[in-house]
């Protein structure tokens, strides 16, 4: 399973490694390829084997593969460079290539979409881009979502008013700090505005979680928000380990996600707004949360869509039993399309495997 982004830890790894942990729970042998002192260590945590090697010389990666791996019935690559080592080694040694798309690239897949053997996308939006736009054949494309484990369904469902009972009320982002997740500034901005409005004698703070290279972008840009809006604190927490997102998110009140944290966010049991690399989605419910299931909350591009206003949404949803009562239902609709159990069916299901 080849694995390339330009992070060092992001969603795709987090992906790859909850679906090499269903894969070697289902008795397959799995062998991650990839780089990173992170990746590598949770990669092997989950009882796969490690090949580590230099992103920067594909055709040595390639060689390494096939002369350093066995007995390889399938290749499950993951972003371009590592569609690229998997196609090439395939050919050499025989093995049918899947090929996973996270992200809206073309990757060229119109030149080498005739020799995967499928194609599986992480959102519908995905596979109507690669369809569409990457001239993918239709029937070889698979939906394989963003999966969030079923304990993260079972947390608590709190109310707005048990959120806020301590007098410090959370707005939660989580993602990697980096230029396409700039837009997202802006919305929290709108979000604190809307929650000091509803709760004024709360202390608001935003909790930030994630890193990148454009964190001190970032920390300048909330400084002068919370500069202009005279309330307000902003905690940066860096990187912390996946499994502790879903308690600091069923804690908060909103959440700013996209992508796979939007997933998470949603399972977990706050009110979530959809803002990613290619759309802001609102607030997280009826026809906004259509739309944020379709384009993985915004990361994916939700073409003819115009969400419902967020301030007015939760002029709306901050208010107990609304509140909750939108929770419980946005949660039973990702169980049904999201929970882990599902994306590994659907994963199994395009590898073609038991």
């Amino acid at each position: 399973m080849p694995v390339r982004t330009v992070a060092d830890w992001g969603g795709v790894h987090e992906w790859t490694v909850d679906a090499a942990s269903t894969l070697r729970r289902h008795g397959h042998r799995v062998t991650m390829v990839g780089s990173g002192e992170t990746f590598e260590s949770r990669a092997r945590a989950t009882g796969a084997e490690f090949l580590t090697v230099d992103w920067t010389r594909l055709d040595e990666a390639t060689t390494r593969i096939v002369s350093e791996t066995s007995d390889v019935d399938l290749f499950f690559a993951h972003a371009p460079q590592a569609r690229m080592v998997a196609l090439d080694a395939g050919r050499r040694i025989g093995a049918p290539v899947h090929v996973m798309c996270h992200g809206a690239y073309h990757d060229f897949m119109y030149e080498w979409a005739g020799e995967a053997e499928s194609v599986a996308a992480a959102s519908p939006s995905l596979m109507y881009f690669v369809q569409q736009i990457g001239k993918v054949e239709p029937w070889k494309c698979a939906l394989v979502a963003n999966g969030v484990d079923e304990a993260v369904f079972d947390l608590p469902i709190h109310d707005i008013e048990a959120k806020v009972a301590s007098g410090t009320g959370r707005i939660v982002t989580a993602s990697r700090l980096a230029v396409d997740k700039i837009r997202q500034i802006d919305v929290v901005r709108d979000a604190l505005a809307a929650c000091l409005k509803a709760y004024p004698d709360v202390a608001w703070e935003i909790d930030v979680y994630g890193d990148g290279p454009e964190r001190a972008y970032f920390e300048s840009a909330y400084r002068l928000m919370l500069g202009d809006l005279g309330a307000g604190k902003v905690n940066f927490h860096g990187w912390v380990p996946p499994s502790s997102i879903p308690s600091a998110l069923n804690a908060a009140a909103v959440s700013v996600m996209a992508g796979m944290g939007g997933v998470r966010s949603v399972a977990a049991g706050t009110l979530t707004i959809g803002a990613g690399a290619r759309d802001n989605l609102g607030v997280q419910a009826g026809r906004n949360l259509r739309a944020g299931i379709f384009s993985n909350f915004g990361d994916h591009g939700c073409p003819r869509f115009t969400p419902t206003p967020v301030d007015r949404d939760l002029e709306d949803l901050l208010k107990p039993g609304a509140y909750s009562e939108t929770l419980e239902l946005n949660r039973s609709i990702l169980r049904r399309t999201n929970a882990q159990g599902v994306v590994d069916g659907q994963m199994l299901g395009a590898l073609q495997i038991i």
